[in-house]
């Protein structure tokens, strides 16, 4: 004797059917996530390659700037004060200026600055981000390559990271080190013409991770071109400004590679 009656059986017909159905679409729309989930990865990906090509490219100004060429010196009954036009003996060092004068320029200077010392910082370094998926080896190799292609020579390396780690005992302080790079011809004639501004000198390229484990490359921001709209007419010769620029650009594209993993 049958313990389910027609209809309890037919209910259950129907009921396995509609399971067995789901079933298939579950299996269905697996299929179909696993087939989409990695296109959907990988655009994410190419989004945020995208940004970081976008972002690395803001690091240097390659286009003309407002003022294209060298502003002239002004003249005329409205010019801004500026003191005369000497004539500049080579590697002669200028006196110095006290630290009292200093601190009064800079404390005057500073109190209509609305940046915290952290954004003054940020303002005065030009930086890169490397590529997802390069090792820190790979950014320096990369950096030291390109750096011997367009004549700047590695002068010298710094690792604090290894002697910070050594003195608190952990690893987990970032990885940091600094490279420092030089065009010698250049170097020459800044000196001839200023040699106080050895302290600025050799050129130097930091790669560093940050708390993410993103690798950066960063150096000191500087530019002659800000200096085209000055009213004094104490200037750089012609020739040491397009050899300033040039030297600017070699860093810029020193990074790029880096940033970039190019061999």
């Amino acid at each position: 004797m049958p313990i389910f009656g027609k209809r309890e059986r037919e209910g259950t017909s129907l009921f396995t059917h509609v399971r067995t159905g789901l079933l298939a679409l579950m299996v269905a729309l697996g299929g179909l996530g696993a087939g989409v989930a990695p296109a959907l990865a990988q655009e994410d990906e190419d989004a945020k390659e995208k940004a970081r090509q976008e972002l690395n490219k803001k690091s240097y100004f390659w286009g003309k700037p407002s003022i294209p060429e060298r502003f002239p010196v002004q003249k005329g009954w409205f010019r801004m004060p500026a003191p005369p036009k000497k004539k500049v003996e080579k590697f002669t060092v200028m006196p110095p200026i006290s630290a009292e004068a200093k601190m009064n320029f800079m404390q005057s200077l500073m109190y209509y600055n609305p940046f915290s010392i952290r954004q003054m910082v940020n303002f005065m370094t030009s930086k890169k981000k490397a590529m997802e998926g390069l090792t820190f080896e790979d950014v320096v190799e990369s950096l030291k390559i390109k750096a011997n292609e367009l004549n700047m020579r590695h002068v010298g390396t710094s690792t604090p990271w290894k002697v910070i780690r050594e003195i608190r005992g952990t690893d987990d302080f970032p990885r940091v080190e600094i490279y420092s790079f030089c065009d010698l011809e250049t170097l020459a004639l800044v000196l001839e013409h200023m040699p106080d501004f050895i302290v600025f000198i050799p050129c130097r390229v930091a790669v560093i991770e940050d708390k993410n484990g993103d690798i950066w490359v960063m150096t000191l921001e500087w530019d002659v071109r800000w200096l085209d709209t000055s009213p004094n007419p104490n200037r750089i010769s012609d020739e040491l400004r397009k050899r300033a620029i040039s030297v600017r650009e070699r860093l810029e594209k020193m990074m790029e590679a880096a940033a970039n993993g190019d061999l």
